[in-house]
């Protein structure tokens, strides 16, 4: 796994993180391997480092007893949403889906896991039009957020051609605000999904850029 995917991965299982952590503070101490399992989330996954099954396990586990006392905190959803969508097993996509769309019902205006959703439907090849609203919802919720931005113009610009004008209208403003905030890394985007031009034409919006990326910008005519 990639540097840039690794981040793709890793933002959202810390930010849930950090939300479980406030969940298990509320919850007493019963709940602290909530918090430790998320840690251990964390680790593997910013480190692209792949957990044995036995791990995975004892994690599932700990987050569904969680769960379990508390059906209504949404950071747990998301945690197990990130679990399933790590792991790739069988069903492992349709559990991200289900945790994340549970997570939403309860917390609506979150950002990051509009974001996740829309990793999810992409991982498991349904780009319809869940995933074109999770999209929308997502440069919505959270346009300046680095990780929303990063995550939308990884799997947005992927399906430039099949979604509808209105969600790449989004998509395109995520790589904007992207392209002001970090140009290299929303260029490096573009170019690895083959829509270098969308991120070229923000060139000008960016206060720092490499020279390097203005050359191919102009070489390629994608200015």
């Amino acid at each position: 796994m990639g540097a840039t995917a690794r981040a793709l991965v890793a933002v959202p299982v810390l930010l849930a993180l950090a939300w479980a952590t406030l969940a298990a503070n509320r919850l007493g101490a019963s709940d602290s391997a909530v918090y430790a399992a998320g840690k251990e989330i964390a680790t593997w996954t910013a480190s692209g480092t792949p957990p044995g099954q036995e791990t995975v396990g004892w994690i599932r586990a700990d987050l569904e007893q969680a769960v379990s006392r508390d059906p209504e905190n949404a950071s747990l959803h998301e945690m197990l949403g990130q679990l399933a969508l790590f792991t790739r097993g069988d069903g492992s996509t349709d559990q991200s889906i289900a945790s994340f769309t549970e997570a939403l019902r309860q917390r609506p205006s979150s950002p990051y896991t509009w974001a996740s959703l829309v990793r999810a439907f992409y991982s498991r090849g349904d780009t319809g039009a869940r995933f074109e609203q999770a999209i929308q919802r997502a440069a919505e919720t959270g346009p300046w957020e680095p990780m929303v931005q990063r995550t939308i113009a990884d799997y947005g610009l992927a399906v430039w051609d099949d979604v509808s004008p209105s969600t790449r209208q989004e998509i395109e403003r995520l790589v904007a605000n992207g392209m002001a905030r970090d140009a290299a890394e929303i260029l490096q985007i573009s170019l690895r999904r083959g829509r270098l031009g969308v991120a070229c034409g923000h060139l000008g919006q960016s206060t720092r850029t490499d020279p390097k990326w203005t050359q191919l910008c102009q070489s390629t005519g994608a200015t």
